[in-house]
């Protein structure tokens, strides 16, 4: 019987990512929002050098945000995954038992992503009230929607297992 080195190789790839998507997934979805906001900028950028986005505030955000906002935002992505929301989950799992799994995560991932725009804040130092929404939304959208995918993703693998 012959056994094909490559199905074999990408088998050993599969279970290791599968098995430890604690490390990998906190790591990736910060990096793919990377690139999704430089393709969104190389989009912009064709529209603004064809004529159709020209004089338009949002564009220039845009830009601005995908080359200069995003590197933080991994950075403070990454650091409050372990510093905050492992710790959060644990402690709210610990003192509020009786809450949903779907409730926990909520919570979990609201301080996540108020610690991301904490840290945001302090990096960033924003100089009016609309560019700390602005962070703080950011930063909520991008902790509860990494913590809701890292725990569907690692709940899921630990019940297969």
């Amino acid at each position: 019987m012959r056994v094909s080195l490559v199905a074999m190789l990408r088998q050993a790839v599969s279970q290791h990512f599968r098995k430890h998507l604690v490390v990998y997934v906190p790591a990736l979805l910060p990096l793919v929002f990377f690139f999704l906001a430089h393709g969104m900028t190389l989009l912009t950028l064709i529209f603004i050098k064809s004529g159709v986005m020209q004089g338009y505030l949002m564009p220039k955000t845009v830009v601005t945000w995908a080359v200069y906002g995003f590197l933080p935002l991994l950075l403070c992505s990454y650091g409050c995954f372990f510093a905050v929301a492992r710790p959060v989950t644990s402690l709210l799992e610990r003192k509020f038992f009786h809450l949903s799994a779907t409730m926990l995560t909520l919570a979990a991932g609201a301080a996540y992503g108020a610690a991301i725009g904490i840290a945001l804040f302090l990096l960033l130092e924003p100089g009016t009230v609309l560019n700390a929404l602005f962070l703080l939304g950011i930063g909520m959208a991008t902790g509860l929607g990494n913590w809701f995918l890292y725990r569907k993703l690692t709940v899921v693998a630990t019940e297969a297992e």
